[in-house]
This record gives C-alpha cells, sequence and structure tokens, in this order.
C-alpha cells in the first residue's frame, strides 16, 4: 500500500502524536503534584515545564502540508491547554477553586485530545475513523 502522505509529512504527523501524547500525560499524570505545589507555595515556574509543547514552536510552513482537520483538531487541543496554563499564570483561586477549574478543564482538554488523535491516527495509517 502506497503512503497517503510523503515520508516529511508523515514524520511530522508521527512528531504531533508524540508531542500532544507527552503533553496530555503530564497534564493528567502530574495533575496532583502541580496543584499541590501551586496551592501550597503559590509558585507558578512548573508550569512553564507542564505545558511546554513542540506544536507552539512550530512554524506555518510545517504545519501547511497536513489536512483540515489535523490542523483544526491540533489547534483545538493546543489551544484548549494553553487556556488553562494561563489560568494558572493568572489566576488568584486557591485551592478547591482552583482544582474544580483544573477537573473541568482537563476533562475539555481530554476531549480535544481524543477528537486529535483520531484524525492523526487515521492521517498516519491511512485509514478512516
Amino acid at each position: 500500500m502506497k503512503p497517503k502522505h510523503s515520508e516529511a509529512v508523515q514524520r511530522i504527523l508521527v512528531l504531533l502524536q508524540l508531542d500532544a501524547q507527552a503533553l496530555m500525560d503530564r497534564i493528567i499524570h502530574r495533575e496532583k503534584e502541580y496543584l499541590h505545589r501551586f496551592n501550597l507555595s503559590r509558585t507558578r515556574f512548573h508550569f512553564k515545564e507542564i505545558f511546554d509543547n513542540r506544536y507552539a514552536k512550530m512554524s506555518i510552513d510545517v504545519l501547511k502540508d497536513l489536512s483540515e482537520e489535523v490542523i483544526v483538531s491540533a489547534d483545538n487541543f493546543y489551544n484548549k491547554a494553553e487556556t488553562l496554563y494561563w489560568y494558572f499564570m493568572q489566576t488568584e483561586d486557591m485551592g478547591v477553586a482552583a482544582e474544580d477549574h483544573c477537573s473541568k478543564t482537563i476533562f475539555d482538554i481530554q476531549g480535544s485530545y481524543d477528537i486529535f488523535s483520531s484524525f492523526l491516527r487515521a492521517e498516519i495509517t491511512g485509514q478512516e475513523g
């Protein structure tokens, strides 16, 4: 079976898949740790490491050959993750209020991630759904 995309586009798709998975894993699996640190000392410097991603550093030239579905779903996912980062960098909320906001936002981010992952899988494998 002939690949659907050039080797360069396939690599970009795989890099996006790995980047999104790593970001989602950090957001979910380190949630208790970053919330504890935030609530205990009100420090914010650790959020940069949690929310760092390659997508934010990609140029339009790199993304231009991807499908519209991948571009839109990537933008949606990464914007929702960035919104949570912005919240933590700006909020005056403490304790339970911050935890509740984080939980609700992670639920939304997870939904966007699932959609993005589905489009990436379809593009990488050449199969629908």
